[in-house]
């Protein structure tokens, strides 16, 4: 397993040079960078050819790797007119993610809109991986669908995927803490294993089971990323000792989380 650093949302502000140093600084093996969403990294559409060679130029005399791209893609309107625009543009961005010696490219379903019945909105998604899916396949990407949103839900993500029957598709697991089951995540997990191609994870000081994730992972062999999805706070004191305090029982082997304590 491999640490990346996902620009969303603590690194929004920091140019390719800072990602690049604290990258180094602190052990990362890769950089997922956000995309359509105004980060100073600036790794967009819109980058030259020239510019998308400069930029893989330096992550890789860095020893780091572009993990991943993070698009803003949706796929579940009604409306094929705007499902084939979305189509259209994430394949701007797997040409974007080939030119970067990037393997993976973020999108989404995400929900289901009112008065759309759920297997139609899946089967949306769906036939738009699979497009995706075929024009990624000579590009040696990877279109990975997140668990976010209504789409979290295993049933809902898994169909999708069942449905692109695409060796070039596969899942984000989000590591969202509707995943918990009591106190577990192996049964969730459990339902889209063979599909897990990047993890996002987020904050350690909550209640979401790392350690019992890290093992299922290590279990499967799962050699691929997992990516820090962090907000923009700054680390307060609380914040610290709450992270230091998660830590320790991870590392002691005590639960990761005990959860507030009444007065």
């Amino acid at each position: 397993m491999k640490l990346c650093l996902l620009t969303y949302n603590l690194a929004r502000r920091w140019d390719l040079a800072q990602i690049i140093e604290v990258a180094r600084r602190y052990g990362f093996a890769g950089v997922e960078f956000r995309a359509e969403a105004g980060h100073e990294h600036g790794v967009e559409l819109e980058r030259t050819r020239a510019e998308r060679r400069q930029i893989r130029d330096r992550i890789e005399d860095a020893y780091l790797e572009v993990a991943g791209i993070g698009t803003s893609a949706r796929f579940e309107s009604p409306d094929p007119a705007q499902r084939q625009a979305a189509i259209d543009r994430t394949r701007g961005y797997i040409e974007l993610a080939a030119d970067l010696g990037c393997r993976r490219v973020r999108v989404f379903g995400n929900d289901i809109p009112a008065g759309v019945p759920r297997d139609e909105c899946v089967t949306y998604v769906g036939e738009s991986l699979r497009a995706l899916g075929e024009y990624a396949a000579p590009h040696g990407v990877d279109v990975l669908l997140e668990m976010h949103g209504q789409f979290n839900y295993w049933g809902f993500a898994r169909a999708a995927v069942a449905i692109a029957d695409h060796p070039r598709v596969a899942l984000v697991y989000n590591c969202d803490p509707r995943d918990v089951v009591g106190g577990s995540v192996a049964a969730t997990y459990g339902r889209v294993r063979p599909w897990i191609r990047h993890v996002h994870m987020h904050e350690f000081t909550g209640a979401y089971p790392y350690p019992e994730l890290f093992a299922l992972l290590q279990a499967d062999g799962y050699g691929g990323y997992l990516a820090s999805e962090i907000g923009t706070e700054h680390p307060t004191a609380e914040h610290y000792l709450a992270l230091y305090a998660a830590l320790f029982r991870a590392w002691a082997g005590q639960p990761f989380y005990a959860g507030p304590r009444g007065g």
